[in-house]
C-alpha cells in the first residue's frame, strides 16, 4: 500500500485530470519554449518522470525511445490520448518516482519537467533517477525552484506556495538545483525569471557516487 502522503497527492492530481492543462494555460507562453529546449537534448532510451498530461511529448527528437511514468491514473489517461494524437510510441507506467520499476543503468537519458516541485520524497526520487541512468548518461531537469531573489520568494513565491500546496501538493520553494548537484555532475544551468524556473543538464559520473547529506535544509515549504 502507498504511504498516505503519496495517496494524497495522487488523489489531488486524479481529481484535476484534464483540468490541469486549463490551470496552466496562462503560463504556457513561458513554459513551452523551455520544454522544447529541454527535450532537444534527449537521446536514446529515455525515461520521463512525472509525464503528467504529456505536454513534453511533442518536443522529443525523432529516434528517442520514450518511457514515461506518473503517479496519477487520470493524468496518464490524458497523456496516452496525446501520444496517440501525435502518433508517437510511448511506454507508459503508473508508478511513483521514488520506486521505479526499471533495472539499474537502463536509460541513456532521464527527464524531469516540473516534477520535483511535487514529488513527496524528492531525495528518494533523485536516487532512483541516478540508479536507472547509465554511467555517462544525461539527466535533464526543467523545474520550478526557489528564486535567487529574496523579495520574489517572500512577496510572490511564499503566498503562491500556500495556495499550490493546498491545490496540487506543489512547492514553489524547493531547491531542486541544489539536490541535483549532490547526485550528478552539472554541465549547464540556465536560470529564468530570477531562478523561478531552471533548466539543468547534468551527467551521471562513471565512478563517483553521490554525496550523502541530510536534505532537510535544502527544502522549503
Amino acid at each position: 500500500m502507498s504511504p498516505p502522503v503519496i495517496l494524497m497527492y495522487r488523489e489531488k492530481y486524479n481529481r484535476l485530470g484534464r483540468q490541469y492543462d486549463i490551470l496552466e494555460r496562462p503560463l504556457e507562453g513561458f513554459f513551452e519554449p523551455l520544454r522544447e529546449r529541454a527535450l532537444s537534448f534527449a537521446r536514446g532510451r529515455t525515461l520521463e518522470v512525472g509525464v503528467g498530461t504529456g505536454k513534453t511529448l511533442p518536443h522529443y527528437p525523432q529516434g528517442v525511445e520514450i518511457y514515461a511514468i506518473d503517479g496519477s491514473e487520470k493524468m496518464l489517461e490524458v497523456a496516452k490520448r496525446r501520444a496517440k494524437e501525435l502518433r508517437i510510441d510511448v511506454k507508459f507506467y503508473l508508478t511513483e518516482a521514488e520506486n521505479l520499476p526499471f533495472p539499474d543503468a537502463y536509460f541513456e537519458t532521464v527527464v524531469s519537467s516540473f516534477t520535483f516541485c511535487t514529488v513527496p520524497h524528492p531525495e528518494r526520487a533523485m536516487k532512483e533517477l541516478h540508479r536507472v541512468l547509465k554511467p555517462g548518461g544525461r539527466a535533464i531537469f526543467l523545474e520550478h525552484t526557489k528564486s535567487d531573489s529574496t523579495t520574489i520568494n517572500v512577496l510572490f513565491l511564499l503566498p503562491l506556495n500556500l495556495f499550490l500546496k493546498f491545490l496540487v501538493e506543489d512547492s514553489t520553494l524547493r531547491e531542486t538545483h541544489v539536490l541535483v548537484r549532490r547526485f550528478f555532475e552539472v554541465e549547464l544551468e540556465e536560470t529564468h525569471h530570477h531562478g523561478i524556473v531552471r533548466l539543468i543538464l547534468a551527467r551521471k559520473a562513471s565512478k563517483r557516487t553521490f554525496r550523502e547529506k541530510p536534505f532537510d535544509r535544502y527544502m522549503s515549504f
